[in-house]
């Protein structure tokens, strides 16, 4: 499990960028009231997720062989950085909100 979580972490932080970019745009749209349909957000989340997952295998394919002999499929991978990401995504707006009624 160790294992697994490491190479998630490694995989994820190649993603860091993209990710931080989309989690800080939906925090806002959501502290700027623009809407408060949290299945849009976690949607645009997910569309944001697979646009930078596309473009790290497009600009980085050769890595995908180093998961693949580790032994954790490309597949499981996507999913568990994917729930890192929303989780992030879930503290930085609980973070936010919390902010913002305290100021």
């Amino acid at each position: 499990m160790r294992r697994l979580t490491t190479l998630t972490l490694q995989y994820y932080r190649s993603l860091l960028l993209y990710n931080i970019t989309f989690t800080i745009l939906c925090v806002f749209l959501i502290g700027l009231g623009v809407g408060t349909n949290p299945a849009g957000f976690f949607f645009s989340k997910l569309i944001g997720f697979a646009a930078a997952a596309g473009l790290h295998y497009f600009s980085s394919a050769k890595t995908y062989f180093y998961y693949r002999n580790a032994g954790l499929t490309i597949r499981r991978l996507y999913v568990y950085a994917y729930l890192i990401d929303v989780a992030v995504f879930i503290l930085s707006t609980i973070i936010f909100i919390i902010c913002r009624h305290l100021f």
